[in-house]
């Protein structure tokens, strides 16, 4: 809660300064802020099993930027935003821990494997995961350089720390096939069904990683943005070992912005 609080406090001062830079100019450079508006498609990257398939779908982004420019070409901007990275996949998992109501869902031979209504955890050696659904929702503090190139346009990069605040990763589980990899020489057991799948607490709250995009603007200070933001962490926790390699997450992000501090072209 106080990571949640101390990214709340930084997008606070950000809106002060958003007010403030209406007006405020500094003595060896400028000062503005603005707001932005648009859209983000998210998938996280890694290995793709055989079988799998993903959508990234759009979501909303909207953020604010407070940005100082210290020389013609350069400025730096520190942002507060808000944007999701939002799919649809279908997927093989192999070989992870499932926590659950076993016995309601898995039964053998028409035997349920647990007593159902309680809780309790198995190995699956196999299971497919059909309708998925990832919906996760980003609280990000980006920090970016900008180079001026040309009039009206700019090329940026830098970096990211994001909170996770909402997470989701959900679907329906068949063909499953109870087992683990711990034991090489079984085989695995069929079982008969479905059962829901919910492993969304095993994403990270926490995800850090670099941006790059570009940047046109017009004399009216309306500007539109396109930036990348890739991961450079882990996007699941070390104990989810079903993903066949690290994920990162992959962010693009289209947006429509205006500078309140009046534009900034060359």
């Amino acid at each position: 809660m106080k990571k949640v609080k101390f990214l709340f406090l930084i997008t606070l001062s950000l809106v002060v300064l958003t007010v403030q830079a209406k007006t405020k100019n500094v003595q060896k450079g400028r000062s503005d802020a603005g707001i932005r508006l648009g859209a983000s498609f998210g998938v996280p990257a890694g290995a793709i099993p055989d079988g799998a398939s993903g959508l990234p779908l759009p979501a909303p982004s909207i953020g604010l930027f407070y940005s100082y420019k210290f020389t013609p070409k350069w400025s730096i901007e520190i942002g507060a935003e808000t944007y999701s990275m939002k799919a649809r996949f279908e997927t093989p998992y192999d070989d992870f821990e499932y926590v659950g109501d076993i016995g309601k869902y898995i039964s053998i031979n028409g035997e349920p494997v647990s007593e159902p209504g309680e809780t309790s955890s198995i190995f699956l050696k196999h299971a497919f995961v059909e309708d998925g659904k990832f919906n996760n929702r980003f609280l990000v503090v980006p920090v970016t350089a900008q180079l001026h190139f040309r009039k009206g346009w700019s090329f940026a990069f830098g970096s990211y720390v994001a909170y996770n605040f909402k997470k989701e990763m959900t679907g329906t589980a068949r063909d499953i096939v109870v087992g683990s990899k711990n034991y090489p020489d079984f085989e695995g057991l069929p079982t008969e069904g479905t059962m829901p799948f919910n492993e969304s607490d095993k994403i990270k709250d926490w995800d850090f990683g670099l941006n790059i995009g570009g940047n046109y603007e017009m004399k009216s200070g309306i500007n539109f943005d396109l930036r990348v933001n890739a991961g450079m962490i882990d996007f699941f926790v070390k104990e989810f070992t079903a993903p066949p390699s690290a994920y990162r997450n992959i962010v693009l992000q289209t947006t429509i912005g205006y500078r309140l501090g009046g534009s900034r072209r060359i």
